[in-house]
């Protein structure tokens, strides 16, 4: 109770290790001391049994136990201090890994370790495979220290390591089996198995509450909010297909446990009577109307007697029918059999195995609590069976919380200090934050979406406020907001003038008994944060932003197409073709490339290698600090945002990801299924949003071509697939905004290489089509088509051959919609309706197909 315990989700992966699970992070008091990770597959291959790993931060759980502010301080024995025993250690390797490890020894290294792990492969010795695997990993991890591996060039290394990591647990696997398993137990007996529950409750049909609980290990926000709107949809469902008449239902969630609560529920199905089609009439009954073998046999097999059958015309045919009735059940004894579907039925981006069922869901499941009134209904589901006791708060010790009815669910989940609907959480927290706040004549900043996710990590959110030394307020805003609000999920304070102040509000789970202890472990955990921050920037600030780009050249971008220092020299002669066809100033343009020669160069600074979330951001920072103008910094700083604010930034922004685009499709590296590691998608669809947020009007083609020409590898081939690629994800934007697929489909056939012209033709296109006229202009548009499709010659007009008036007032029609072309489609339709009475007239009136070929 003194401490806030927190378990935050963390889905760990190594794909360089083929292995993957599910767990979280344990919080005390804002620090991660513990991690625990439910192992579902290593090296490729599928766990089975689950294993579990444990990882203890011993040093941070000694810190709380101690009340130490620093790992340094803690009594290592006999009075000595932590610090003396291995400060300098800890210096010189992180001087070590950070500026002295030689890039291109490490790589080599990496490379012999890579082939001695293969040669231990051949020779089937498995182990020593596995030892040089992780000096691999190791080596791997020293390069990304020393910031010489790029987004690209990483995935070529998980693949390395991930080939060597699944031959390992395949020859293990099949080791283990020629050795028959010699650690698992014997068998376990099958009838010590346990049996199905049995339905034994009171056979009631008076309406009552029925509640259904899940509980569970902390869930992940995002799996809390999927399954809370997937059971919205779910719980009306299966009570319809039921037969069940109720009042209401409520949906609840939080972060341990998943509730369906419906009022009045009736206790038995609605009867259901189906009619159902036999045999022809004829073949029912001979001529004398006596029932044949077909009509008994119907009967029998519905439990009627012929008697009851009736005969019905359907269809010009007569066919005899059955009046089939089916009793209602027992809410219970249905409910029963469709509560494991439904539990089921609730799906995850990731879910997880942890026992012997087998059954997978999100996190792992504790304990079902499953009411009708005061009786509980029978079920099992991944072992777990349901009772009338659910738990309470895990800080207070997870206490066992009975229910006596389930209409009394939600005020038992109140006393016990659950706050079971999502908005009164995030109420609570708006409200008690904004007063801690203006206590220090401050606000906190509208933030939906970290109040969403605050407001699904609690299950009784307390906001706290604490503080941190002013000194810290002279770093950059952003790299505190970011510090934060990403990894604390704490609420920054801001003055009346938008500036930061010396404080944060964090939300603890539970009450407020003991919250100057939590308060003092929350400040503590940010001061070491921002501590490691003002260390980052002030090594980075000793130097100018232009003499990081030296540095890029060992921070491979991917290996066939070289260097970011490479991929910098492309953009800066990619980024003015991109302003020429922008039709940029001639300062934009200076601004755009100069901010393109810079881009890059804040990847190899300290800051953005620790926290990769601020690049661009920081790059910005520090080229305002070493004296570019505003306009150059703003471009740096915006390059890898979905939308550009300035003509610069989109500049620099386009040709970045047209870079990407088409580089790593050339090298071969575009997405395959659901494989996307390069965020390929992502870029293209920055590239529609730039576009058509800014409605710019841009020939994707000659830009692909442009960024295709400056390869180092060839690129022709990509130009197309690219183009391809972009629109695919611009179809899915048109399909999402809820256009016709026949829309879609002629929009992007002729302007899928113009995103923003796409879709203001999609636009125009929709409206013309659900105008009463549309189905006539179309036909007067594809006459004009069809006789002219065949024509591959363009012939003059001659006026002064007209010798019909038809002939004639077309002429002047078209002359009056030429005036008007601006290659606008609404322009183009308007104008046709306009012609259209003419078009009618002409073609009703004049033979086009004239003998005189002159005349034709």
């Amino acid at each position: 109770r003194e401490h806030d315990i927190r378990f935050v989700e963390d889905n760990w992966e190594s794909p360089a290790l083929g292995a993957w699970g599910l767990g979280w992070e344990v919080w005390l008091d804002g620090q991660e001391i513990t991690q625990f990770t439910y192992f579902q597959q290593a090296g490729g291959q599928t766990l089975d049994p689950v294993s579990v790993e444990i990882t203890y931060g011993l040093d941070r759980i000694a810190l709380a136990l101690h009340g130490a502010n620093s790992v340094w301080e803690l009594n290592y024995g006999a009075g000595v201090p932590y610090g003396d025993v291995l400060l300098q250690s800890e210096i010189e390797h992180c001087h070590y890994y950070f500026e002295v490890a030689d890039v291109d020894a490490i790589r080599g290294v990496y490379d012999v370790y890579e082939q001695e792990a293969l040669r231990c492969l051949d020779a089937n010795l498995i182990a020593p495979a596995h030892d040089y695997n992780l000096k691999c990993s190791h080596l791997f991890n020293v390069l990304d220290t020393r910031g010489a591996i790029g987004v690209t060039e990483r995935a070529n290394y998980f693949r390395r390591m991930r080939r060597i990591a699944r031959q390992v647990a395949e020859l293990y696997v099949a080791q283990r089996q020629r050795l028959e398993y010699p650690l698992l137990p014997p068998e376990s007996d099958a009838s010590n198995q346990p049996s199905e529950p049995s339905l034994q409750f009171a056979q009631s049909e008076m309406p009552h509450a029925f509640l259904l609980e899940i509980g569970s290990e902390e869930l992940p926000v995002d799996d809390l909010d999927s399954a809370v709107r997937q059971l919205n949809v779910l719980v009306p469902e299966m009570l319809t297909d039921l037969r069940l008449n109720y009042g209401r239902y409520e949906i609840f969630g939080t972060p341990r446990r998943l509730a369906v609560l419906v009022h009045k529920l009736e206790g038995r199905q609605q009867d259901l009577e189906t009619e159902v089609k036999g045999p022809p009439a004829d073949r029912a009954f001979d001529a004398n109307g006596k029932p044949t073998k077909a009509a008994i046999g119907f009967a029998r097999s519905k439990g009627l007697d012929v008697a009851d059958l009736r005969v019905v015309e359907e269809g010009g045919k007569r066919y005899v029918t059955a009046v089939v009735r089916e009793e209602g059940q027992l809410a219970a004894a249905v409910l029963r059999d469709a509560l494991p579907d439904l539990i089921a039925n609730i799906k995850f981006g990731k879910s997880m195995r942890w026992n012997s069922s087998n059954v997978a869901y999100s996190r792992p499941l504790r304990w079902l609590v499953a009411l009708y009134g005061p009786d509980v209904i029978p079920i099992e589901y991944a072992g777990v069976r349901s009772g009338s006791v659910s738990r309470g708060l895990r800080p207070e010790g997870s206490p066992l919380v009975p229910i006596d009815d389930a209409a009394s669910y939600a005020v038992l989940m109140r006393k016990s200090g659950i706050v079971l609907v999502h908005d009164k959480r995030a109420e609570r927290i708006t409200s008690i934050a904004s007063k801690l706040a203006a206590e220090k004549e401050g606000t906190i900043p509208d933030d939906p979406a970290l109040l969403a996710e605050v407001a699904n990590l609690v299950e009784r959110p307390t906001p706290l406020r604490g503080e941190f030394e002013e000194r810290f307020l002279a770093l950059p805003g952003e790299v505190l907001v970011a510090v934060m609000r990403k990894h604390q999920r704490y609420f920054p304070v801001y003055d009346w003038r938008g500036k930061l102040l010396p404080y944060f509000i964090a939300v603890r789970n539970g009450d407020e008994k003991h919250l100057n202890i939590v308060v003092d472990g929350n400040e503590h955990v940010i001061r070491a944060r921002f501590a490691d921050a003002e260390f980052f920037y002030k090594n980075d600030v000793k130097k100018q932003l232009p003499d990081f780009l030296p540095e890029l050249d060992t921070l491979t971008f991917q290996a066939e197409l070289g260097s970011m220092l490479d991929k910098t020299h492309r953009l800066e002669k990619l980024t003015p073709l991109i302003a020429e066809m922008l039709a940029l100033t001639e300062h934009e343009t200076a601004v755009a490339n100069r901010a393109a020669a810079l881009a890059k160069a804040d990847l190899a600074t300290a800051m953005v290698v620790e926290m990769t979330s601020l690049q661009g951001i920081m790059g910005g920072h520090y080229a305002t600090l070493c004296g570019e103008s505003e306009e150059v910094a703003a471009a740096i700083a915006e390059q890898y945002n979905a939308v550009s604010r300035s003509r610069a930034g989109l500049a620099l922004a386009l040709a970045d990801r047209l870079d990407s685009l088409t580089g790593l499709f050339a090298a071969g590296l575009a997405p395959k299924g659901s494989n996307d590691p390069f965020a390929l998608r992502r870029a293209a669809l920055h590239i529609i949003e730039n576009l058509v947020t800014n409605k710019i009007s841009f020939d994707l083609r000659g830009a692909l071509a442009a960024a295709a020409d400056l390869l180092p590898v060839p690129g022709g081939d990509a130009v197309t697939a690219v183009l391809e690629f972009v629109n695919g994800r611009l179809e899915g934007v048109l399909r999402e905004q809820g256009y016709p697929a026949s829309v879609i489909k002629a929009v992007l056939a002729e302007q899928g290489h113009d995103p923003y012209a796409a879709t203001q033709t999609a636009v125009a296109l929709n409206q013309a089509i659900q105008q009463p006229d549309w189905g006539g202009l179309l036909d007067t548009y594809a006459r004009c088509v069809r006789i002219t499709r065949s024509q591959s010659e363009t012939f003059a007009l001659r006026p002064d051959a007209f010798a019909l008036q038809a002939e004639r007032a077309l002429y002047a029609a078209y002359a009056a919609a030429a005036a008007q072309r601006d290659g606008m489609l609404h322009t183009f339709v308007d104008t046709l309706r306009d012609m259209a009475p003419a078009i009618t007239r002409f073609f009703d009136e004049v033979l086009v197909m004239d003998e005189d070929t002159a005349v034709r």
